[in-house]
């Protein structure tokens, strides 16, 4: 492909969209980016106003585009339609739009890791769903799919819970075990930046991480918040139907409030899902900048800087 030089952009007022638009001005890019409030000027930044159920405003943010970044998706919702409508239903209006462009846009899909096991979840099965739509538009919409695992760093309120609980000494995992891939926030910026001009692009969704052959123990991950925190927490690990318990506890409370939980019955599905390691091909030319010693001590100072930790380095 030529050149590219304007982006479109998705998600980019997420918590992986502003590493992303950075990485975009880094690398000299022009980009428009959706979204649903007005948003301060930035450089390099034209704001198109809408969502993404406003085919419209899909439109105008893809108009005279060289490649789509599509990164907004759900990754909490009150139920499973509510998933579906979101993350393959938002694909399916945005790629549909880009296939009908005279020169058609590379489209670069943010799917997840979870895809890999689409029967555990709502979620996992509206992003292999997302990804099934997005196939489709093939060979008419050049595609490539990205499928990063946890993602964390700096401004992400998931992970935080990780943190505080390491910081009240303890950190919960499931008693049987298992692997988990993580990536630094700004790793996936660049990966996806580096996409948009890349030569090749693999038919197959392409799995990456932070570098660390076969992933991270529990035991590691709540060793590594422990020294970012200047902690030593202890592992509590509970078998299945405790945490289910929990789980379920958390879908009720969903339904009575009407409030969305990432904390609900098929979240701990996943959670008790033995292999979350990224494998297969690393994207063209990837080396993750960021360790988990180097990530997770970011992460705290961030954190600490705004007051949701209490201890002191």
């Amino acid at each position: 492909m030529s050149a590219p030089r304007n982006v479109a952009v998705t998600g980019a007022t997420g918590f992986v969209g502003g590493y992303l638009l950075r990485a975009l001005a880094a690398a000299g890019f022009q980009v428009r980016a959706l979204t649903r409030r007005p948003q301060a000027a930035q450089d390099n930044v034209a704001w198109v106003q809408g969502a993404l159920e406003d085919e419209a405003a899909l439109a105008a943010l893809i108009e005279g585009a060289d490649a789509v970044i599509h990164c907004a998706g759900a990754i909490k919702a009150r139920s499973r339609d509510a998933f579906f409508d979101i993350n393959a239903g938002g694909t399916r209006r945005l790629a549909g739009i880009a296939a009908a462009q005279v020169k058609p846009p590379r489209f670069i899909l943010v799917s997840s890791i979870a895809a890999r096991e689409p029967q555990l979840s709502s979620y996992a099965a509206s992003k292999r769903a997302a990804e099934q739509v997005l196939r489709a538009f093939a060979p008419r919409l050049p595609t490539l799919i990205l499928r990063p695992p946890a993602v964390y760093g700096a401004g992400d309120m998931e992970t935080l819970r990780i943190f505080q609980m390491a910081e009240r000494g303890w950190l919960v995992a499931p008693s049987g075990g298992g692997k988990i891939s993580l990536v630094h926030a700004d790793d996936v910026g660049r990966v996806l930046a580096e996409a948009v001009a890349a030569e090749t692009v693999p038919a197959q969704p392409v799995e990456f991480d932070d570098g660390k052959p076969g992933g991270y123990a529990w035991a590691e991950i709540a060793a590594a918040a422990g020294a970012a925190l200047g902690k030593t927490p202890k592992v509590v690990r509970l078998p299945a139907p405790v945490l289910y318990a929990v789980g379920a506890a958390g879908s009720l409370f969903s339904q009575v409030t009407g409030r969305a939980s990432v904390l609900g019955f098929e979240k701990m599905r996943e959670f008790l899902h033995p292999d979350w390691v990224a494998a297969g091909v690393s994207p063209e030319g990837f080396k993750p900048l960021w360790n988990i010693e180097k990530g997770f001590a970011d992460a705290v100072a961030w954190y600490r800087s705004r007051g949701l930790l209490k201890s002191n380095p």
